[in-house]
């Protein structure tokens, strides 16, 4: 075989794989889900911040709060979108479950806390999680607790200094 042939092979080999990939609509840490008008939308599961049943957009099941500081609600369930994020994260659990104050559960990106606070402002929570996109969040978890949680995922056993 000459070497332009074994190129041209090769060249569309890789276009082939690259158009059926395209085709599936599956990209690497993307969520394909569904907006609530119907409409597929993907979105980078590192820039989701949590994932929460108690929304606020109209026809969504799940409401995701994005690094953004934006919202995008779905029509997919909580159950649903974490299986999701499960299979994306490929073992690498950063996810803890919270309970909001109102008693819904809400699921948190660790990667995105920036800050956990006691003294929280917010009514019926007993600490404040602070995100890297400004965005605040009560939950009725006391700041131990949510740390507990935070080392566990990083694989320290007991409190966090």
């Amino acid at each position: 075989m000459r070497r332009r042939q074994f190129l041209g092979l090769i060249s569309g080999a890789a276009a082939w794989s690259c158009a059926a990939r395209a085709q599936s609509g599956y990209r690497l840490g993307s969520l394909k889900l569904t907006e609530p008008n119907g409409r597929p939308v993907h979105i980078n599961v590192a820039q989701v911040t949590y994932i929460r049943s108690d929304t606020q957009v109209s026809d969504a099941n799940a409401e995701l709060g994005l690094a953004s500081g934006k919202i995008q609600g779905v029509q997919e369930n909580v159950d649903d979108v974490m299986r999701l994020v499960a299979a994306r994260q490929r073992g690498e659990a950063t996810w803890i479950k919270l309970t909001e104050p109102n008693g819904m559960l809400i699921y948190v990106n660790v990667s995105q806390v920036a800050s956990v606070r006691y003294d929280s402002q917010i009514p019926g929570a007993n600490a404040e999680l602070g995100f890297a996109s400004g965005k605040v969040h009560g939950v009725q978890e006391t700041v131990d607790d949510v740390m507990q949680l935070i080392a566990a995922i990083a694989g320290q056993p007991g409190k966090p200094p």
